[in-house]
């Protein structure tokens, strides 16, 4: 399923609603909906903050893990910094990192697309 995202401050929201709801219709463990819906927050921000319009927000599902896909206009490639202590932001790639089964990025005209993976329990 795919979505397009707002440039707006709303476009976290949105894409945790609609991960949730997708996830949830395929009656995905409730355990997987929340880390994936924590995920698409963290990669929807990335792409309202630091790329110019249009993102779209894409979900899947092949029996075997979780997919998410966030597109932008920026051909620039994500970078995971170490934010001081102190630092509001900057954690974003790290949380994936932790949370994601995998994660990586690929060029996608006009910009790139970032994507992570979620196992399913067995």
């Amino acid at each position: 399923m795919l979505g397009d995202l707002p440039s707006a401050g709303t476009a976290c929201g949105i894409g945790r609603r609609f991960v949730a709801a997708q996830l949830r219709g395929w009656q995905v463990d409730e355990s997987i909906v929340e880390v994936a819906v924590l995920i698409t927050s963290e990669l929807v921000a990335n792409a309202v903050n630091h790329a110019p319009p249009p993102g779209h927000l894409q979900v899947s599902l092949d029996g075997r893990r979780v997919r998410i896909e966030v597109t932008d206009a920026s051909p620039l490639p994500p970078e995971i910094v170490s934010p001081g202590a102190l630092a509001t932001g900057g954690r974003g790639l790290l949380l994936i990192g932790r949370l994601a089964s995998g994660w990586g990025w690929e060029p996608q005209a006009p910009g790139k697309v970032v994507w992570c993976e979620v196992i399913l329990p067995a």
